[in-house]
């Protein structure tokens, strides 16, 4: 489900009802967390995503796909039933009711502007006019607020700014005359197209992160560093075990079986031309517990 979707279930009350229960316990550890550390946590993040942007030239953002019949789409599901039902009630009431429209309309004037250009002024100055909130606000206020006519001027920028893959998935939209399932197709497109910018944003700025990347991710460590002086802790320790693990001789056992000679030995040279043990001194090659740990932790 695209993320969009996500975020706009908690924006009416009784959604937000039947989710806090679990958000509560989900953001559990997240509410006693220091602000420091979440905020240590948010930069590791986006260095780690910045480095696989480098790295991984396949590197994309895609849609976040929860196994099907888990728990979490079981709640995901109802809670977005639950938010689409509430809204098909304040429409169908008697005077219409239209809060979670208005605020569905707020989250689109705040996708909107993440799907222009720079070039887009004239456009970006259009939507502010078309969708604005106190305009809006008075408009419900008085009954008169033309859902139809705003999901037209929506569908109409999209098909204006959707990419060509997204081209067929609006024109469905055209053919929807349900305005709930109209809006809910909506959002699910935007979110969509969302995910599109973002990928085209990474692709057009691999480039300037793949020159500057040493600097980038040497200065953002520093800065991680200059915050947290302790966060090469465990590393340093770790560091320290390994170099000891490389210049500590494997113990040679008092038998000289084959399977003890291999425990220390390379697998090409468990056994020496001349009959040596493994180790260090002696010529023979063999397989130090340090790079073992290397690998492992690799």
């Amino acid at each position: 489900r695209s993320r969009t979707e996500e975020e706009i279930t908690s924006r009416c009350p009784r959604v937000a009802e039947t989710s806090g229960k679990n958000e509560e316990e989900e953001n559990f550890c997240l509410d006693n967390c220091s602000p420091r550390l979440m905020e240590t946590i948010k930069e590791v993040s986006r260095m780690s995503i910045a480095h696989e942007i480098m790295v991984n030239q396949d590197f994309y953002m895609g849609k976040n796909v929860l196994p099907p019949n888990s728990t979490e789409d079981k709640f995901m599901e109802t809670s977005y039933n639950v938010f689409w039902n509430h809204l098909r009630e304040q429409l169908l009431s008697n005077p219409p009711q239209f809060t979670c429209a208005l605020e569905l309309r707020t989250e689109v004037k705040e996708i909107f502007p993440s799907l222009l250009l720079p070039r887009h002024i004239r456009l970006k100055n259009e939507i502010k006019e078309v969708l604005d909130m106190d305009l809006l606000k008075q408009e419900a206020e008085h009954g008169a607020l033309d859902v139809s006519r705003l999901s037209n001027y929506i569908l109409s920028l999209m098909t204006l700014l959707c990419a060509p893959v997204r081209d067929e998935e609006v024109k469905k939209l055209h053919s929807i005359t349900d305005p709930v399932q109209l809006l809910r197709g909506i959002f699910h497109v935007l979110g969509l197209m969302t995910m599109d910018m973002v990928n085209y944003t990474i692709q057009s700025i691999r480039p300037y992160l793949e020159e500057y990347s040493i600097q980038y991710e040497r200065a953002k460590f520093q800065e991680l560093l200059d915050k947290q002086p302790n966060l090469l802790d465990y590393t340093k320790k770790w560091l320290t075990q390994a170099a000891t693990d490389l210049i500590t001789p494997c113990p040679n056992p008092p038998d000289t079986s084959s399977s003890s000679s291999t425990a220390c030995s390379s697998p090409n040279e468990a056994d020496s031309a001349d009959g040596q043990k493994p180790g260090p001194g002696n010529g023979v090659p063999f397989a130090p517990l340090g790079y073992i740990g290397l690998s492992l932790t690799s």
